[in-house]
């Protein structure tokens, strides 16, 4: 009898791990995928759970940056999401190196153009006072 209850309340616990599931802030896909799955399978939601309804969960889970991306997918299939999703984040890190190239180059150009700006009103003013 408390065999019963202890696996009863084991489920329970997973069930609960699952309902709140989400991907880390800082957590790679791959990572999360797999307590995703890890997880539907110790709480057995696997067989209770379609698999359109399972892709839903995992996407809802995501970080929303990543959610709001591929939620417009319409995938059904728990690998193709996945793959969809680090393709996104390979995608968007490939961006932002490329936008960080980019600013520095500006960024070091800008400083450039200010320190000539300020030589010029040092010449400038000491023209001035030239007697």
């Amino acid at each position: 009898m408390i065999a019963k209850y202890t696996i009863i309340a084991i489920k329970n616990k997973w069930q609960i791990e699952y309902r709140n599931i989400h991907q880390g802030s800082t957590e790679m896909v791959d990572a999360y995928a797999a307590r995703f799955r890890k997880v539907i399978i110790k709480a057995e939601m696997s067989n209770l759970l379609p698999v359109q309804m399972q892709v839903m969960d995992f996407v809802a889970r995501l970080r929303l940056e990543l959610a709001i991306i591929i939620n417009g997918s319409n995938l059904a299939d728990l690998d193709k999401v996945e793959e969809t999703v680090k393709n996104v984040k390979s995608a968007s890190l490939i961006n932002k190196n490329v936008i960080a190239a980019a600013t520095n180059s500006v960024v070091a150009e800008v400083k450039e153009l200010k320190a000539q700006i300020l030589k010029l009103k040092a010449e400038i003013k000491e023209a001035k006072y030239v007697p």
